[in-house]
């Protein structure tokens, strides 16, 4: 997929994950409504959110109204500095979050941590490379958060937030949208981060599993293309003996 936005169903559409591993920039799910546009993940930088905030503008969609975090991964979050809404998401990732707004982000701190932990440097470099200008940016805590599970309202379309954890993030939930069929995952299946990560480490299967569902024909994870039931049923019944699909 390219860098541009894109309509995956009548209701929905997708800013896509970049290509080039090196640029760490997931999916962004786009969902217009009577209420505003919704946002699901904001992206790694000023840049790219910067990018997609002109590609909506050019796209007539309306302003954006708010953001739903699937996890509190700098990749997913760093961007929404440059929208100025309200926030969503787990209490968990409010939590973290709160913690990483009192950090003297910068590159001399990111050189630092790395030097105390080598494990660091793939994530540290890449958002001192990424951000660049740190006087500009600022870390969004959510606003808005919930536990379990919470529906958000943009008009006509309900959007169903549900807290499914993982060893990938605590804070993890999915993002479903009954309506258009489309349900956003954010990484909640994949392996630990890199620094946090075993030898043994892979993709969870059983998780993925719970959250195949009939009611969604379109599937959407954070660093690859979007896929359909009949593909993930297909994936499940080998029992996921491909596991090529691996985040930061």
């Amino acid at each position: 997929m390219t860098q541009k936005l894109t309509q995956i169903t009548e209701r929905v559409c997708l800013w896509p994950y970049h290509q080039d591993p090196n640029q760490i920039q997931p999916c962004i799910g786009v969902i217009p409504g009577d209420r505003g546009t919704v946002l699901v993940d904001a992206g790694n930088c000023l840049t790219a959110a910067r990018q997609l905030k002109w590609a909506l503008e050019r796209a007539n969609l309306p302003p954006v109204s708010r953001i739903i975090y699937t996890h509190h991964h700098w990749d997913h979050v760093y961007g929404a500095c440059v929208f100025e809404v309200p926030a969503v998401a787990h209490r968990l990732c409010r939590d973290i979050l709160l913690e990483e707004v009192e950090k003297p982000w910068g590159s001399k701190y990111l050189e630092d941590e790395i030097k105390k932990n080598s494990l660091l440097q793939v994530s540290y470099e890449a958002r001192d490379r990424l951000i660049g200008d740190w006087e500009n940016f600022r870390i969004v805590v959510p606003e808005i958060v919930f536990d379990g599970s919470m529906v958000v309202e943009t008009g006509e379309m309900k959007i169903v937030l549900q807290h499914v954890g993982g060893e990938h993030a605590q804070d993890s939930i999915v993002v479903k949208v009954p309506q258009a069929g489309v349900m956003f995952l954010g990484d909640c299946f994949y392996p630990p981060p890199l620094h946090l990560r075993k030898p043994d480490s892979t993709i969870s299967i059983p998780l993925l599993a719970s959250l195949e569902d009939e009611t969604y024909a379109l599937y959407v994870d954070g660093h690859s293309e979007p896929f359909t039931r009949d593909e993930l049923l297909a994936f499940l019944e080998k029992e996921g003996s491909d596991s090529s699909m691996i985040s930061e």
